[in-house]
């Protein structure tokens, strides 16, 4: 970190608390995070206290956690700003949400991390009728992310959208195209594709992999992308070829469906769905399998191989 950065860094963290620390975990440099993004989270928690900034990619992503009014919080900075605030919730999941996996398929994992998302840059959800819960979910001795979106509604329904998520430490979204690989940047360039925003991940490994959303001759086009920015499946409603049959799917990704958990749900209901994606080298097969309110949606490349799966189940308190 260069000595006028550093001193402006350090001035503003002592301004803000007197217990503050920044803890680079990186094997290369890292600046921190920079003044104008502190400063936002200064601006959103003015009381935070015992702020320890921690480096999760370098001069890229920075983890916050810190203390306000007894409430323990974690939060993640970009260069340029505030992305989010979870606050960590003491305890377990409250029982009106854990009661909603108890007669799915995935019944009889174990909660853990539990964390109220209270701040997006794009939205305060503190503010709105819309809350978002995070949980850490080991279920057949595998680590998952759940993921509670519940909406209330003006007429006073409260309803609920349940996925449980391949594990993520955190995710965010951004509409600034440098954070996301630059690799992709370039690919996109190329083919004069206008970057939209993306939804972001970040692994156990702290790897960041996501999906961007581009402009296709008007028309949306979804990449997903792994942590050295590769393109591993499309999304491209312009294009996409409806198949009717399970057995039109490669036949190892007709073996994977097979599995136990997945007995039962099959190509009926609003939310089943079987089809084909292309866009340049890159093809995907996307298949939504549904059972009452219950869904599996998974896609599979052209050979078959797997490659992302999340469970979902939705409805009314």
């Amino acid at each position: 970190m260069n000595k006028l950065n550093q001193l402006v860094w350090i001035g503003m963290l002592l301004f803000w608390s007197r217990c503050n620390r920044y803890t680079d975990q990186q094997p290369t440099p890292d600046n921190g995070p920079p003044p104008v993004s502190v400063q936002a989270l200064a601006q959103q928690y003015p009381k935070g206290q015992d702020i320890v900034f921690t480096t999760v990619a370098n001069n890229q992503l920075w983890q916050a956690d810190f203390m306000q009014q007894n409430q323990r919080y974690q939060a993640l900075l970009s260069p340029t700003r505030l992305l989010t605030a979870d606050q960590l919730v003491s305890g377990g999941v409250p029982d009106s949400l854990a009661r909603l996996l108890e007669s799915t398929v995935v019944a009889g994992g174990r909660f853990s991390n539990v964390r109220l998302r209270q701040y997006t840059w794009f939205s305060n959800p503190g503010n709105s009728a819309v809350t978002h819960v995070y949980a850490d979910y080991s279920w057949q001795q595998q680590p998952y992310t759940a993921s509670w979106t519940i909406t209330r509604l003006y007429s006073g329904k409260i309803t609920y959208y349940l996925e449980l998520l391949p594990f993520q430490l955190t995710n965010y979204e951004t509409d600034t195209p440098t954070e996301i690989p630059e690799s992709l940047q370039a690919a996109l360039r190329g083919q004069n594709l206008p970057f939209t925003y993306a939804w972001i991940q970040v692994d156990a490994l702290r790897q960041r992999h996501g999906t961007v959303s581009i402009q296709n001759q008007g028309q949306p086009l979804y990449v997903s992308y792994d942590e050295k920015g590769q393109p591993i499946a499309v999304s491209n409603p312009q294009t996409a070829q409806p198949l009717q049959r399970l057995d039109q799917l490669p036949t190892v990704a007709q073996q994977y469906i097979q599995r136990p958990e997945l007995a039962g749900f099959g190509l009926t209901g609003t939310d089943a769905s079987l089809t084909h994606h292309t866009y340049g080298s890159t093809s995907t097969y996307r298949v939504n399998l549904q059972k009452d309110n219950q869904a599996w949606l998974m896609s599979f490349s052209d050979e078959g191989q797997l490659i992302s799966r999340s469970f979902l189940i939705y409805g009314n308190f």
